[in-house]
């Protein structure tokens, strides 16, 4: 049940039906508001009449006051007048034998004057009019409280479902602030709550895979930075206990050591660079850029390292010369020799590699295609992930951080990013620039 709903049913509960079932009892008592203020003013005027008739009264006042009392009443002064009193008796009875006419119960009270005589004033009694079908029976008390008894039901059912949703959710809260994920937070319906309760869920679930990643991060970095330094410290140990007899094994270590402190200095420096644009650590310099010039001049850069590869690369460009992007030009021109030194690294021999950049809608398609082994399915999906290096025959080098960082500089400047693969065919990667 939509939230929304069940605060709407217990307002509905607490306010709207209580003073509904007041109106409805108001009118099945009284028939209508006139008719309450009707017997209202009957009550009043009979109190005033014992008021007055506690002490000695002047009898031309106390006749102008019953004249003024209401109809209703039909107030008599008998004064001794017997055949006046017989028509009265006669009549009482008359009207309670016919049943279409309301029944009335007749009070005599007697009533002393200032002058000494008396009389007798017989009144009908309140409270009894033709529209009362509650009148002294207990019904209206036992249906307002047995309706009275659904509402307050219905509204602790309302505010038990509530709580009991949102309990769940601050059990979840805390399991999550005490660093424990191993649970599921499983939510029914479509309410409000159900779908915080979902978001939750997912955030959950977001947090322990960045927990996970962490600490394949800490695996990571501690295996590909021990390897190197295992490397170098065991050449130099070599060296020091005077294994290097020669020149020329000499020279052979420390080459290899030299190669190792390379390899380490790179792996540091990627760590670096993935950190600062992890954590923005880092200022963003844009500028418009003229967008076709700034990849004529890097892709001819690339045209002539192909051959170092072994590998030919083709580039088309069909944008407009005037085209401005904003953009950071070092993290771009970096993101593009990551993607383009990937695919020379994992291209069969002798290939054609191929960058085009063509207009598209609002903005501009850029695509590196290379023909290689491909990437399985499973791993194409995670391939932007850091420290990800399922690939066969990509596990040798770095971190898996290269185009994690390609991913993270897209993204900072607002652009996609997407590869699809077949394999022993080819591998295409996708950034989709748009112009603002």
């Amino acid at each position: 049940m939509n939230l929304k709903i069940r605060f709407l049913l217990l307002i509905i509960g607490t306010f709207i039906i209580p003073n509904a079932l007041i109106m409805l009892t108001v009118w099945l008592s009284f028939g209508s508001i006139e008719n309450l203020k009707a017997t209202h003013e009957q009550l009043a005027r009979y109190y005033q009449l014992y008021e007055l008739i506690d002490n000695e009264v002047d009898p031309n006042e106390f006749a102008t006051f019953v004249k003024d009392l209401p109809p209703e009443m039909n107030a008599r002064i008998l004064d001794g007048d017997s055949q006046k009193r017989n028509e009265i008796f006669t009549d009482f009875i008359a009207r309670n034998k016919n049943g279409n006419i309301p029944k009335v119960t007749l009070e005599a009270l007697t009533v002393t004057y200032k002058n000494g005589n008396g009389s007798v004033l017989i009144i009908n009694r309140p409270l009894i009019d033709k529209y009362s079908i509650f009148r002294n029976k207990p019904l209206p008390f036992i249906f307002t409280f047995i309706l009275y008894s659904v509402i307050t039901l219905l509204s602790l059912i309302l505010i038990r479902s509530i709580n009991i949703s949102l309990k769940r959710i601050e059990e979840a809260t805390r399991k999550v602030a005490e660093g424990d994920f191993e649970f599921e937070l499983k939510t029914k319906g479509n309410d409000s709550i159900a779908s915080l309760a979902r978001s939750f869920d997912i955030m959950r679930r977001k947090v322990k895979d960045e927990y996970d990643r962490r600490a394949r991060f800490f695996m990571s970095v501690s295996h590909d930075l021990k390897t190197p330094l295992t490397s170098i410290s065991g050449y130099a140990d070599a060296v020091l206990a005077g294994y290097a007899e020669d020149k020329e094994t000499l020279n052979k270590y420390m080459e290899i050591i030299r190669s190792k402190t390379n390899l380490l200095s790179s792996r540091i420096s990627q760590l670096i660079h993935f950190v600062k644009l992890e954590t923005r650590d880092w200022k963003e310099t844009f500028e418009p850029v003229m967008f076709r010039t700034f990849l004529r001049d890097l892709l001819e850069s690339f045209k002539l390292e192909a051959s170092l590869y072994k590998h030919t690369f083709e580039y088309e460009l069909d944008i407009p010369y005037d085209i401005k992007v904003i953009m950071d030009r070092e993290l771009v021109v970096r993101s593009f020799e990551n993607l383009l030194h990937n695919a020379y690294r994992y291209s069969y021999p002798d290939s054609v590699v191929t960058f085009t950049a063509v207009r598209k809608g609002e903005g501009i398609l850029l695509s590196v295609v290379n023909r290689g082994e491909g990437i399985e399915r499973d791993d194409l999906f995670r391939i932007f992930e850091p420290f990800y290096r399922g690939l066969k025959g990509r596990n040798d080098e770095g971190f898996g951080l290269g185009l994690a960082n390609v991913a993270a500089v897209i993204k900072s400047h607002g652009w996609e990013i997407s590869a699809v693969s077949e394999l022993k065919k080819e591998t295409t990667f996708t950034i989709i620039v748009p112009i603002v």
